[in-house]
C-alpha cells in the first residue's frame, strides 16, 4: 500500500486541529468555571441545570414576596399599635367625662379632645404603605378606605378582600387585613344586646349594660322594661316584641338589683320612676369611627346641673366603655393575627434559604468545574497539541532525495 505524501500532511494537520479544539474547549470551560457550556455538552445534565435555575429563580420570587408581606404587616402592626392607644386614650375621656363633678366646659374640653383622636383614629385607617398603597382597602389598595359623608356617617369605601402573596410552593399569607374587618364588623352594646334608655324618661336611672348568663335561654328580640307604681313601691315588667309577656308586670323593683329573663341579666341604678322605658335590642353592627363620635356627643351634652340629663350622660357613657372596649379587643385579634402571619413568614423564610442551599450545592456539582481537574487536563492537551505539532513539522521534511 503507497502512502502519499499528501495523506500524511493532512493526518498531521488533521491531528493538530483536533487538540486546538479540545484545548480550545478546556481553555473555555477554565475561563468561564463550568463544566457544561452548551447542551450538546451533556442533555441529560441541561435538563438537570435547567430544573435546578428554575427552583432556584421561584425560590428568590418567593423570598421577595415575603420580604414585602413583612414589610405591609410590620406597618400594619404598628399602626394598630397606634389605633389602641388612641382607644385607650377616649376611654380615658369617658371614665373622665362620666364624672357628675364636672361642668359643661369641662366635658367640652373633653369633646374636643376626643374629636382629634377620631381624626388621629381616620388617618391611621388610612395609611399607606412604601408603595402609595393603602393597607386597609382589601383589594382596593388604590381606593381611600374611610370618608366621612355630609351628614357625618362613615362611609368604606374599600372591600372585604385580603390580598395573599405566595411564599413558597403550597403557602400564600395574607399582607393585610380589610377596613371592614378591622375597623366595621363590631356589635354596638355588649356585643349581644344593647340597651337605651327612652329619651322620655324622667328619672335618674342608670341601666347596667348587661350579659347573657344562660346562652341556652336567651332569645333574640327586642324587649322593654318598663318602670311602673310609687316611689319607694316601684315594679318593673317586661315584654318582649315578639315572644309577649316574659315576666308579668309587678315585679318589685330594687335599685342595682339583677333583672333577669330569658337568659339575660341586667340591672338599673339611680331612682327611676313610673313610666321610664328601658328598651333591650339585639347587638348590630357599628364602626369604630361612629362609636367614638357617639362619645363626641355625650361630652357635648349639656347637663346644666340636671340629675335626668346627667343620668342621660352617665348612661352614654356607659354603653360607650362597653362598645370601645369590644373595638379594642377586635383590633387586640387583628394584631394576634398580624404577629402569627409574621411568626409563620419568618419560618418559611428559613426554609426556603435553606431549600435554596441544597439546590445551589446541586446545581454546582452538575454545572460547575473542579478547577484541579481541569488545570491537569489543560496540561494534557497543552502537551498533546505540542506533540502533534512536532510530529508534523518532522514529517514535513521526510523527502526521498535524501537518501538518494
Amino acid at each position: 500500500m503507497r502512502v502519499s505524501t499528501a495523506f500524511y500532511t493532512q493526518r498531521g494537520l488533521n491531528s493538530i486541529l483536533e487538540q486546538q479544539a479540545r484545548l480550545a474547549d478546556i481553555q473555555e470551560q477554565v475561563s468561564s468555571g463550568k463544566r457544561l457550556l452548551r447542551p450538546s455538552d451533556d442533555p441529560t445534565g441541561a435538563a438537570q441545570i435547567l430544573r435546578l435555575e428554575q427552583a432556584i429563580a421561584k425560590t428568590d420570587q418567593y423570598q421577595r414576596n415575603a420580604d414585602s408581606a413583612v414589610n405591609r404587616l410590620v406597618l400594619e402592626e404598628a399602626t394598630l399599635d397606634s389605633v389602641q392607644d388612641s382607644l385607650l386614650r377616649v376611654r380615658d375621656l369617658a371614665v373622665q367625662g362620666s364624672n357628675a363633678t364636672l361642668s359643661d366646659t369641662d366635658r367640652l374640653a373633653l369633646a374636643q379632645e376626643a374629636r382629634e383622636r377620631l381624626k388621629e383614629l381616620m388617618s391611621l385607617a388610612n395609611t399607606r404603605d412604601a408603595n402609595q398603597e393603602y393597607l386597609f382597602s382589601g383589594y382596593q389598595v388604590n381606593t381611600k378606605p374611610f370618608s366621612q359623608a355630609a351628614d357625618g356617617t362613615f362611609i368604606y369605601n374599600g372591600d372585604q378582600g385580603q390580598r395573599a402573596l405566595q411564599i413558597s410552593t403550597g403557602r400564600s399569607i395574607s399582607d393585610s387585613d380589610s377596613g371592614s374587618d378591622t375597623f366595621v364588623s363590631m356589635k354596638n352594646g355588649n356585643g349581644t344586646f344593647q340597651i337605651n334608655a327612652n329619651v322620655a324618661n324622667t328619672g335618674t336611672g342608670i341601666f347596667n349594660i348587661g350579659q347573657v348568663i344562660d346562652p341556652s335561654a336567651y332569645v333574640a328580640d327586642t324587649y322593654t322594661i318598663t318602670i311602673a307604681g310609687t316611689p319607694g313601691n316601684l315594679t318593673y315588667g317586661v315584654t318582649g316584641v315578639a315572644s309577649g309577656v316574659v315576666i308579668a308586670a309587678g315585679t318589685t323593683f330594687t335599685a342595682e338589683s339583677a333583672i333577669q329573663f330569658n337568659g339575660i341579666q341586667t340591672g338599673i341604678s339611680g331612682t327611676p320612676v313610673a313610666g321610664d322605658v328601658y328598651t333591650v335590642a339585639p347587638s348590630s353592627t357599628q364602626d369604630m369611627f361612629s362609636t367614638v363620635q357617639k362619645l363626641v356627643t355625650a361630652l357635648e351634652t349639656s347637663t346644666s346641673n340636671s340629675p335626668v340629663q346627667q343620668s342621660r350622660v352617665n348612661n352614654s357613657m356607659n354603653q360607650f366603655l362597653s362598645e370601645i372596649d369590644i373595638a379594642f379587643d377586635n383590633v387586640t385579634r387583628i394584631r394576634t393575627n398580624v404577629g402569627a402571619r409574621l411568626k409563620t413568614i419568618d419560618d418559611q423564610v428559613n426554609v426556603n434559604e435553606s431549600f435554596k442551599i441544597e439546590m445551589a450545592s446541586t446545581l454546582s456539582s452538575v454545572r460547575d468545574l473542579d478547577i484541579a481537574e481541569a488545570a491537569v487536563e489543560l496540561q494534557s492537551r497543552l502537551i498533546a497539541l505540542e506533540a502533534a505539532q512536532a510530529t508534523y513539522s518532522r514529517i514535513q521534511g521526510l523527502s526521498l532525495f535524501e537518501f538518494i
